[in-house]
């Protein structure tokens, strides 16, 4: 899975992501479609001639667990799983994925791990222009793409990274980075978005103006403000490493804690995770890969873990299985 792949800038940035939000002519907003009308859209979609590395679902089609575990890998909104008559075009890689009828008709995102925007907007793009040719989507002269929410109108994009800040939040600077990356224009929210802010000091910074600007400016604006980012945060771990003794036992104590812990929650794994990431990435633990972390930060998650190991399981029985899966793969 894409995601678990280590690429440029991995050390800070563990995945970005670039969306369009586009609409279709003929179709009311889905916030108002009638159910008859959400189905004639997915039912046109579904009989678009793709090619046969995308696939076709309708959510109400794939179980609740399945679904979850897609939004726990970021792949898919929250807000898809709780309406009803919505759908997923995705590939073979899960790397371009659509969201039909969610807060616009189409969702259209594409991922790669590390810091690689420029990938991923020619994935987006290709993919996008696959789908224009053969829908009529709204769009106006005036003002562009013609989104559900007015915040989207025009460039109708979203780019979105996900990065690791445990160094800037470690020596108390995140308030300051985050205010100034505000104060330029991007948002930045936690781990699954509002309220979870330094959920294993991971978080996402996105931008948040999209009319009167191309997709170049964007992209632009982005690049500059995450690459200082990335700077500040190895800058910090460098000033970090002048204590290394107090570091480096920190991070081995939370090793140490995975690879033998019998039983463990989400919540604890995650931020013990983010000790061992920073460790790995400052090379200060060498006997495990960041590939490895970066996969378990996604797997020890409730769903994602049920989907692994192909069974449901009480709440007593995940967090014991949670601790079993990551030390097999600590080993």
């Amino acid at each position: 899975m894409w995601y678990k792949e280590i690429s440029k800038d991995s050390d800070v940035v563990i995945s970005t992501r670039l969306r369009y939000a586009r609409n279709i002519n003929g179709y009311k907003f889905p916030n108002i479609m009638q159910k008859k009308e959400k189905e004639e859209l997915l039912n046109k979609l579904k009989s678009l001639n793709l090619s046969k590395e995308y696939n076709f679902f309708k959510t109400s089609d794939i179980d609740k667990i399945t679904l979850l575990s897609l939004v726990e890998q970021h792949l898919i909104s929250k807000e898809l799983v709780n309406l009803t008559d919505t759908g997923i075009i995705m590939n073979k890689e899960c790397n371009i994925v659509t969201m039909i009828n969610e807060e616009d008709h189409l969702r259209i995102q594409s991922f790669e791990s590390g810091f690689d925007i420029d990938k991923c907007y020619d994935n987006l793009s290709k993919f996008s222009n696959i789908l224009e040719s053969k829908l009529d989507f709204a769009i106006s002269d005036k003002y562009g793409y013609l989104t559900a929410c007015p915040t989207n109108v025009g460039a109708a994009m979203r780019v979105s990274v996900m990065v690791h800040l445990p160094a800037l939040a470690k020596l108390g600077l995140l308030s300051k980075i985050i205010d100034e990356a505000t104060s330029m224009g991007l948002s930045v929210r936690g781990l699954y978005g509002e309220n979870t802010s330094g959920y294993g000091n991971i978080y996402q910074i996105s931008n948040r103006q999209t009319l009167g600007l191309s997709d170049e400016d964007i992209i632009r604006k982005t690049k500059a403000i995450v690459n200082t980012i990335i700077s500040q945060e190895r800058k910090a771990r460098q000033v970090l490493k002048e204590n290394n003794i107090y570091l480096g036992d920190e991070i081995y104590r939370a090793f140490g804690i995975l690879k033998y812990a019998k039983v463990i929650s989400d919540d604890e794994a995650l931020k013990l995770l983010s000790k061992v990431r920073l460790g790995v990435s400052m090379k200060i633990i060498e006997d495990v890969s960041l590939e490895k972390v970066q996969s378990l930060i996604i797997d020890i998650e409730p769903n994602t873990l049920r989907t692994i190991l192909k069974k449901d399981l009480s709440k007593e029985e995940e967090d014991i299985k949670r601790a079993e899966h990551i030390r097999e793969e600590l080993k």
